[in-house]
């Protein structure tokens, strides 16, 4: 390895947003491994214990396919971070495996380690989260794009749905801070980390067929769907291309506020709903702060990002799959 460690993590991207100081406490939580070509630094379905940053040499990424053999995913180098969702995801699987294509030196991070460093609201773990959370938003953008143009290039009938409407009907009287603590992201928050939160937030109860954003516009508040739900779609003209439905404990319209990005996809009730709508900048304060309430939000938006992206990585597969079969229709 060339380099100390604390030299190998300063050049990961990964780390980047470190003080020196803050990459010397990260570092000395680090192991080295060393692997031979072609040994696994890692198995698709085994347990997720830990991510690796690559110090040195070539690592090939690939899934298996469901009819049998693999397919490549990507290479990666030095700098690079492979497994980085074990430190999002307690008690995942691996979802593919990681070879070294010749021998790979890579510096290993024990999820366990990095939980603890997390506990006690180290500033480099927190920063670390919170690069962790913005990789997932960019790669979410990048696969909703990828599915925005495959679908402009086979406008199939069978990808669309009508627009949710009907008759609205007037809000229910719902006690929205009572229902909060059942919330499945909420559910680790405290009674008054609760409350900060909702403070932070206007209460919206849009009726459905409502558009609460559009693709390709400034998203004005990032939401949290409290009862009812929202769908995120794609609009092709005057049809709508179905991304996800989100129902109660999801967030809408994160991912854009904290990357300055307009927003991927449109957001409409389909259902008459509740949400909580945070002011952007003070939801961006709390994503950027260094006490409880921060930990807790950077992890549940983490979580729900990592749940989108599964979610859009489907959809791709799905569309992927009917292009090939129309390709092969035509031959």
């Amino acid at each position: 390895m060339k380099g100390s460690i604390a030299e190998v993590v300063a050049a990961a991207p990964l780390y980047r947003d470190l003080a020196a100081d803050e990459i010397a406490e990260l570092a000395a939580g680090l192991e080295l491994r060393r692997f031979a070509a072609g040994e696994a630094l890692m198995m698709q379905g085994a347990d997720s214990d830990g991510a690796y940053v690559i110090a040195s040499g070539v690592v090939d990424v690939a899934a298996r396919l469901p009819g049998g053999g693999e397919a490549a995913i990507a290479d990666l180098g030095p700098g690079d971070m492979v497994g980085e969702m074990a430190l999002l995801m307690r008690g995942g699987r691996r979802t593919a495996t990681a070879r070294a294509r010749g021998e790979v030196e890579a510096l290993f991070t024990d999820r366990r380690y990095f939980e603890a460093a997390l506990h006690l609201l180290r500033p480099a773990s927190l920063k670390v989260l919170r690069r962790l959370g913005l990789t997932i938003a960019e790669r979410l953008r990048a696969v909703r794009a990828r599915s925005r143009a495959l679908v402009n290039a086979a406008p199939d009938d069978g990808l669309f749905r009508p627009l949710p409407g009907g008759e609205a009907h007037p809000p229910a009287d719902f006690k929205v801070r009572a229902f909060l603590p059942i919330l499945p992201c909420l559910r680790d928050f405290s009674a008054a980390e609760i409350d900060a939160l909702a403070a932070a937030a206007r209460i919206e109860q849009p009726p459905r067929g409502v558009a609460l954003g559009e693709e390709g516009e400034a998203v004005d508040a990032p939401r949290l769907v409290v009862r009812g739900a929202l769908l995120l779609g794609q609009r092709h003209g005057e049809r709508l291309c179905q991304l996800d439905i989100l129902g109660p404990g999801r967030f809408a319209g994160v991912a854009p506020v904290l990357e300055g990005a307009p927003a991927g996809a449109a957001v409409i009730a389909v259902e008459d709903s509740t949400v909580l709508a945070f002011d952007a900048a003070r939801f961006t304060a709390l994503w950027n702060g260094t006490d409880r309430l921060s930990l807790r939000l950077l992890e549940a938006v983490n979580a729900d990002l990592v749940l989108s992206l599964n979610t859009a990585s489907n959809h791709l597969t799905r569309l992927n799959a009917q292009a090939r079969v129309r390709d092969l229709a035509r031959a």
